[in-house]
């Protein structure tokens, strides 16, 4: 018996369901976390609340996890809804890079 083919979301959907912001560094990694084949079929129309590429890179952070088809959170943490939600309004640092502190600056008199 064939295997039927899963329908997953095009880059252009998933692009406009979040508005991403083209040439952001969020749209890159949208675009860096497309190999679906990661993912258990059924998830391409569960009703999660966590977009498909999101999924990917959560897996590839976290390769021993498990994602088992009875688990209602499908395996993921909650925390991932508010951290698409913090990245989403971040596009430019969707993975909250932070700068390295800048060097103190120095008192007019000598010391700092």
């Amino acid at each position: 018996m064939a295997e039927k083919k899963v329908a997953w979301p095009s880059m252009e959907d998933q692009l406009t369901a979040h508005k991403i912001v083209r040439g952001s560094a969020l749209e890159q990694l949208v675009r860096d976390n497309q190999d679906f084949d990661t993912l258990r079929p059924e998830e391409a129309h569960d009703d999660l609340g966590i977009p498909h590429w999101l999924r990917v890179y959560w897996r590839k952070q976290h390769p021993g996890s498990r994602h088992a088809a009875g688990d209602p959170t499908g395996g993921y943490p909650r925390i991932l809804k508010t951290i698409l939600l913090t990245m989403l309004a971040h596009q430019d640092n969707p993975a909250g890079n932070v700068p390295p502190p800048a060097p103190p600056r120095k008192k007019h008199g000598g010391k700092p």
